[in-house]
């Protein structure tokens, strides 16, 4: 988003206070839906103890992430540091997943760039217990991440038993 980027609210005290108040989540706070099967959280993924916080021991069927396109908090990141990232809430999902689970993935591939993050984090998946089922792609999608030639990918990987 280096058009308009937003600033960062861990550093900017003033901007954080104004938006705070159309939050409906602080950090570590967790929403469920009455019926008790839909859990919202301000939770960072990339930290267990935050996803342990989410779950409450618990464990999911499905889990769908959409990370940044390397743009983490609007600074970019060099593809090894985002890759590690990922690895990151990959294990951690891993971990709050059912055995019978699935796991979406939507990631972005920049022709211009040996389409990555995607072959890279595609290595990193084949360390993880989680197994491909299918591979999709979109192309031309409109959004942020997508106007200069951005690939928009779904993974579906299913969590080995």
């Amino acid at each position: 988003m280096k058009n308009l980027p937003i600033p960062r609210l861990d550093r900017e005290p003033l901007l954080r206070e104004k938006l705070g108040k159309y939050c409906r989540l602080n950090r570590g706070e967790k929403w469920e839906d009455p019926s008790g099967r839909h859990r919202v959280g301000c939770f960072d993924a990339a930290q267990a103890t935050d996803v342990g916080l989410l779950m409450g021991g618990a464990t999911a069927a499905l889990a769908v992430h959409d990370p940044p396109y390397n743009q983490v908090a609007f600074e970019e990141r060099r593809l090894a540091e985002y890759v590690s990232w990922c690895e990151k809430w990959v294990r951690n999902s891993y971990e709050a997943l059912s055995d019978d689970a699935s796991l979406y993935v939507w990631l972005g591939a920049d022709q211009t760039d040996g389409f990555q993050p995607l072959p890279d984090f595609m290595l990193m998946m084949r360390a993880t217990g989680f197994k491909a089922r299918s591979f999709i792609t979109m192309r031309n999608q409109r959004g942020y991440g997508t106007p200069k030639n951005w690939m928009a990918v779904r993974q579906e990987l299913h969590k080995s038993l």
